[in-house]
């Protein structure tokens, strides 16, 4: 396994699933939580979202995110109440993206026009090719 460091990026404001850019599940690798090895994705979910699969905000109190957006990520759960107080995606809804394994953070779920999650690319490992 190695650390999730980057991914291929695209041209659009909103989730895009062109043919093109999906990976089919047979050539997917699965992504897994850093901290405990949950599988919560594959490689075949990343998408780009405003034109970009990665993207590096900030938060009210500092704290600087790199993340990556996929379609679906079902070794998440996803906790709290939908906001869009200091939303990254204009007309998207928030919510906190845990580690359905461990609990850890690993990103958000974005809500709005289509719906995606930004994971914390620091938080996640990729298997290898085998």
């Amino acid at each position: 396994m190695r650390l999730l460091e980057r991914a291929p990026g695209d041209r659009a404001g909103r989730p895009e699933h062109a043919a093109e850019d999906r990976r089919t599940e047979e050539d997917a690798r699965a992504i897994r939580c850093a901290a405990c090895g949950k599988a919560i994705t594959t490689s075949a979910q990343r998408i780009p979202v405003a034109g970009a699969h990665q993207h590096t905000r900030f938060n009210p109190g500092g704290f600087v995110f790199r993340f990556g957006c996929f379609r679906d990520a079902p070794g998440c759960a996803v906790a709290g109440e939908p906001t869009v107080e200091v939303t990254w995606f204009t007309g998207y809804r928030w919510r906190y993206a845990l580690c359905a394994g461990c609990g850890a953070h690993l990103g958000w779920r974005f809500d709005g026009a289509g719906g995606f999650f930004g994971l914390v690319l620091e938080r996640l490992v990729e298997d290898e090719r085998g």
